[in-house]
């Protein structure tokens, strides 16, 4: 639905679309949230592990009733693209995105990882199934290249002693991997809700006798309300909620619509970094976030011009 169109429509689909933009500034609020809430724990009393177990334990004793209702889904989705799938979102995905956050800040996380997956997915989407960018689209894909080298350049030459280009390093890869499983998600044919179910679930089951087994867990020892809040952050505000609201915001507005708001999370990430973790980023670095806001907005509204 576009701009014009929501203007000359009438009172139901105008209710319709203020629903879809409700629904898509909660996504960018809580994966903006998200960013600060990873940084906090990882920076402080859990690690990488703690907060990968908490992201998908709980999730997965919440979403498993969807997972058996709907099964595994193998004969529609295939064992190929199901691998991408659970490893893209999955442990893998989380532990290169905390991991990353013991190194750079939640601005860092929220712009070149969330930030610059609208262009990760346009460029496998190019590479494995040949699809064709417009003008705009190239030139949004310049700019956000462009604020990766200012945010990178930053981290790498002039504040190389503080190790965050190791966090941004983590962050693109991170988001590469998001990517992958969006690709794999859109061509499986499942729902948003049983992709979301099978991610969760088969990496539970994996990640858990893991940490248990052979890692060191720290739950048991950090205080309980920090794990308390990040039971709620990780396992249901974000796995849960996000996608609920994502998935709202896509079916209200379409799906390019609704990346927009993807792009406002390394803003609202800046702002709630500096009031909770009193992070002040640089004017270099403030220069990159609002180039890659930009140039995502140029390259999601560009698809809607592209031919099939």
């Amino acid at each position: 639905m576009s701009a014009r169109s929501i203007q000359d429509a009438g009172p139901a689909d105008r209710r319709r679309a203020g629903i879809g933009v409700l629904c898509g500034l909660a996504v960018a609020l809580i994966w903006s949230g998200w960013s600060v809430a990873t940084r906090f724990a990882v920076t402080t009393s859990l690690g990488p592990y703690d907060v990968t177990f908490l992201r998908f334990g709980i999730s997965a004793l919440l979403l498993w009733p969807i997972l058996v209702r709907k099964g595994l889904g193998l004969q529609q989705i295939g064992i190929v693209r199901l691998l991408v799938m659970v490893l893209g979102a999955g442990v893998p995905f989380m532990l290169l995105s905390s991991t990353g956050m013991q190194f750079a800040p939640a601005s860092h996380v929220a712009t070149l990882m969330i930030g610059t997956m609208p262009i990760s997915v346009a460029l496998l989407s190019g590479l494995l199934f040949g699809e064709k960018f417009t003008r705009q689209q190239l030139g949004g894909m310049g700019i956000v290249i462009t604020g990766v080298i200012c945010i990178g350049g930053y981290a790498l030459i002039i504040n190389r002693a503080a190790g965050e280009w190791r966090g941004d390093l983590l962050f693109l890869l991170a988001g590469l991997f998001f990517a992958s499983f969006t690709v794999a998600q859109r061509r499986s044919g499942v729902s948003p809700w049983h992709a979301t179910a099978l991610v969760n679930c088969l990496s539970a089951m994996l990640f858990t006798p893991i940490y248990f087994l052979w890692l060191k867990p720290n739950i048991f020892s950090a205080p309980p309300a920090e794990v308390g809040f990040q039971v709620v952050a990780q396992g249901i505000v974000v796995a849960i909620l996000g996608m609920y609201f994502y998935s709202e915001a896509v079916r209200r507005l379409g799906a390019p619509r609704a990346a927009i708001f993807g792009a406002l999370a390394p803003a609202l990430a800046v702002l709630i970094g500096m009031v909770v973790l009193n992070e002040i980023p640089a004017g270099l670095t403030l220069v990159g976030i609002g180039l890659v806001m930009g140039g995502v907005g140029l390259v999601v509204t560009g698809a809607r011009h592209a031919k099939a």
